[in-house]
C-alpha cells in the first residue's frame, strides 16, 4: 500500500494517477501525473511523458485548439522533468540562488502548459475559443470548459461518417480539396466569459466541401512514358514534371489523369508491352550460339542471390534474354534456366538429350599465364596495387608525352627481332576491325610503338585503373614505362626497369597476337599447341618454365573432343586436316574405341614433335569431316 509520504514529490506535492479539473492542464497538473507514472508505476521517463501527453492532448481537443504534434509535446514533458532534476540537485543547498530559483520554478508551477499550435489565434476562427485561449495563458488561467454539448457532438460525428464515406468513394490516387480547419467548421464548447452551458444552436458543423472530379484527358502516350523510363525519375517527380509542362502549354491538370498511381501503371503497361513485342519481333536468320555467366549479387532486400546471365550472339545478333535467379548454384539449375530462357524467347525447338562439349574461356587461361610471367619477372606481392605502376601514374604529369623512345634492336632479344616484321603486320590487321574494348585497341597500338613500328596517329593516353585484378593494365603499365624509360630515372630503378623490359619483350613476341586470337574456338588448338611450343623455346628461364606449368594445367583444346573444331581453322593446311581425318578412321576400326575420352598429358619433351593428327583419337567429332575423307 502506497502511503501519501511516499507519493509526495518535492516542490510538487503528491503525483495525481490523472489530471483532472475544467482548465487546460498547468505545469504542475502534468508534472504531476507525469511522477505518478514514473514513481508509481515503475514506467520510464519516456513511457510516463507519453501518459501524460496523452491527457493533455485530451484536454486540448475538448477545447478545440489546434495543438503541436504528440511528439513535441513529450519533449515539452520530459524537458519539464529535466528543468525539476535540475533543481533537485541542490535542494540542500542554502544559498541564496538556489532558493531563488526553486521559488521562482514553484511559481510557474500553475500556469498553463502550452502546447498550442504556432499559428493557433489564426486557424482559429471562433472569437470565444481565442478569447479562452488568451485567458488560459494569463496568470491563474481565467475561465474554464463547459460541459459537452450533445448535439454539437452528435453534429460533428456526422461531418465524421460523411467525410469518410466520401474518402472511401474517391478514386485511388485522387486528392481531395483539403478542408477548413475543424475549428471553424464549429463553435467552441468552451466559453472564457461564462461557464454556463453554450447555446443550442452554436457550432453546427459546415457540410465538407465538394470533392474534385476526377480528370479524363490521359497524356501519358508510349513516347512520353518511355521517356520518363529512361530518365529514372520516380513517378511522384514525374507528376510535377508532367503537370507542369501542361500547364505552360495551356492545359488544366485538373481535366487529365495525373496521380502517382497511374504514371506507375502506365509505365509497367508500357514495359510489358515493350518486353512482349521485342520478343515476338525477334526471329534471327542466323545462328545463334548461346552465352551464360553466373555472378553472386545483391538483392533489394540486402540479401545476395546467384544469377545466370544468359545471351544469345550471331552474326549481326546480339540479345540478352534474361538474367534469372537460380535457386541452387549446380548445373541442373543453370542448364534449366538456359533451356526455359531460350524457350521463352521460340529460339529453341527442342532439348538436345546429349551432353554438351564444353569450350573453356581461352581469356581466362591466357590471363593466368600472364600472372605467371609477371611474378616471374617482378615477383609477386600480395597487395591489391602494384606499386612500380602506382609511382609511374603519381609521375605521369611530369613526363613529355611526345618523347617517344622505342626500344633499339641491342635492347630485344634476337628471336624478338627476328620476328618484328610479322609481329607489326599482324599487330596493324587487329586495328583495322572493330575493337569491343578501347584498351584492346590501346594494348595493340602500345605493341606496335614498342616494336619499332609506326602509327598514323600517335597519342597515348594517361595512365589508368592498376588495381592487381585487371590483367592487361600490366601490359599497357610496362610498355608505356619502356616507351618513356629515359624520362623516368629516379622513379624506377635500373633493376625495376630491366624486369620490365623482360616482361614487355616476353608479351610482345609470345602472348599479345595470340590472346587477340583467343577468342576463335577453331584456333584454339592450334593456338594452344603452338603457344606451349613457343613457350618452351623461349630464351628466358624463369619465364618459360613459370609459363608452361601453368598452361599445361589447361590443354583444353587438345583434348581428343575439341581438336576435331580445328578442321574450321582456315590456316590449319589441309594435309593436316587430312591427317586427321585418317587417324580418326583407323582408330575407330581398332578394339577398344569406345574408351572414355581421356584428360590430355602433354609433358613438355613431347611438345616439340607433337602434332595435332597424333593427339586425334576416337573422340574426334567425325561426323564434320565428310570433305576430307580419303579412300
Amino acid at each position: 500500500m502506497t502511503t501519501k509520504k511516499q507519493t509526495e514529490v518535492w516542490l510538487l506535492g503528491h503525483s495525481v494517477p490523472t489530471i483532472t479539473g475544467a482548465k487546460l492542464p498547468s505545469r504542475g497538473d502534468v508534472l504531476r501525473r507525469f511522477f505518478y507514472a514514473h514513481k508509481e508505476e515503475k514506467k520510464t521517463v519516456q513511457q510516463s511523458a507519453a501518459e501524460a501527453a496523452k491527457e493533455v492532448l485530451d484536454f486540448w481537443t475538448r477545447a478545440r485548439i489546434p495543438t503541436i504534434t504528440e511528439t513535441s509535446v513529450r519533449r515539452k514533458i520530459t524537458g519539464l522533468f529535466d528543468e525539476w532534476k535540475i533543481l533537485s540537485k541542490s535542494k540542500n543547498n542554502s544559498g541564496v540562488t538556489p532558493a531563488e530559483t526553486q521559488k521562482t520554478f514553484q511559481e510557474s508551477l500553475p500556469d498553463l502548459l502550452d502546447i498550442a499550435h504556432s499559428d493557433a489565434l489564426t486557424l482559429m476562427t471562433i472569437p470565444e475559443d481565442k478569447e479562452f485561449l488568451l485567458a488560459q495563458r494569463e496568470k491563474g488561467r481565467r475561465g474554464s470548459m463547459a460541459g459537452l454539448d450533445k448535439k454539437l457532438k452528435e453534429s460533428v460525428c456526422r461531418r465524421e461518417s460523411s467525410l469518410s464515406r466520401s474518402r472511401q468513394q474517391t478514386p485511388k490516387g485522387e486528392e481531395m480539396v483539403e478542408l477548413e480547419s475543424s475549428s471553424s467548421e464549429s463553435s467552441s464548447p468552451a466559453n472564457a466569459a461564462n461557464t454556463s452551458t453554450s447555446s443550442s444552436d452554436a457550432g453546427v458543423a459546415s457540410p465538407p466541401k465538394r470533392l474534385r472530379t476526377r480528370g479524363t484527358k490521359s497524356v501519358l502516350s508510349p513516347d512520353l512514358v518511355g521517356a520518363l523510363n529512361r530518365t529514372g525519375v520516380s513517378s511522384r517527380q514525374a507528376l510535377r514534371i508532367v503537370a507542369a509542362t501542361a500547364s505552360s502549354l495551356g492545359h488544366d491538370p485538373q481535366e487529365l489523369v495525373l496521380n502517382p498511381e497511374s504514371i506507375r501503371q502506365a509505365r509497367a503497361k508500357y514495359r510489358s508491352t515493350l518486353a512482349k513485342d521485342i520478343k515476338e519481333t525477334f526471329s534471327p536468320l542466323t545462328p545463334l550460339t548461346v552465352h551464360w555467366d553466373g555472378k553472386i549479387l545483391p538483392q533489394d532486400d540486402g540479401t545476395r542471390a546467384e544469377r545466370l546471365a544468359i545471351l544469345v550472339t550471331g552474326e549481326g545478333v546480339e540479345k540478352l534474354l534474361g538474367v534469372p535467379k537460380l535457386h541452387s548454384g549446380n548445373g541442373d539449375a543453370a542448364a534449366t534456366a538456359v533451356f526455359e530462357a531460350l524457350e521463352d524467347w521460340g529460339v529453341q525447338e527442342r532439348k538436345i538429350g546429349r551432353p554438351l562439349v564444353s569450350l573453356a574461356c581461352r581469356h581466362h587461361v591466357h590471363e593466368l599465364v600472364l600472372e605467371k610471367a609477371f611474378s616471374a619477372c617482378l615477383g609477386s606481392s600480395s597487395g591489391p596495387e602494384i606499386t612500380i605502376f602506382s609511382r609511374f601514374k603519381d609521375y605521369w604529369s611530369y613526363i613529355n608525352q611526345s618523347a617517344i623512345n622505342p626500344p633499339t634492336n641491342e635492347d630485344l632479344p634476337e628471336t624478338l627481332v627476328s620476328k618484328r616484321d610479322d609481329l607489326i603486320q599482324g599487330l596493324k590487321r587487329l586495328l583495322q576491325t572493330k575493337q569491343p574494348r578501347d584498351d584492346y585497341k590501346e594494348l595493340a597500338e602500345l605493341s606496335i610503338l614498342f616494336l619499332g613500328g609506326a602509327l598514323p596517329k600517335t597519342s597515348i593516353r594517361s595512365p589508368g585503373a592498376l588495381h592487381r585484378a585487371r590483367w592487361m593494365a600490366r601490359i599497357i603499365y610496362a610498355l608505356k614505362m619502356i616507351l618513356f624509360r629515359e624520362q623516368l630515372t629516379g622513379v624506377v630503378t635500373p633493376r625495376e626497369m630491366s624486369a620490365l623490359q623482360r616482361f614487355s619483350s616476353f608479351a610482345t613476341e609470345i602472348y599479345v597476337l595470340r590472346w587477340f586470337e583467343s577468342t576463335v574456338p577453331s584456333y584454339a588448338p592450334a593456338n594452344d599447341l603452338g603457344f606451349a611450343k613457343d613457350i618452351l623455346q623461349y630464351h628466358d628461364e624463369s619465364i618459360r618454365k613459370a609459363c608452361f606449368t601453368t598452361l599445361s594445367c589447361h590443354f583444353w583444346y587438345l583434348s581428343e573432343d575439341l581438336i576435331g573444331l580445328s578442321l574450321f581453322d582456315s590456316r590449319l593446311p589441309v594435309s593436316d586436316k587430312q591427317a586427321i581425318v585418317h587417324n580418326v578412321q583407323a582408330i575407330l576400326y581398332d578394339e577398344g574405341a569406345e574408351e572414355p575420352t581421356k584428360r590430355i598429358n602433354l609433358p613438355s619433351p613431347q611438345v616439340p614433335a607433337a602434332t595435332l593428327p597424333h593427339i586425334a583419337s576416337p573422340h574426334t567429332p567425325p561426323h564434320s569431316l565428310p570433305s576430307y575423307t580419303t579412300t
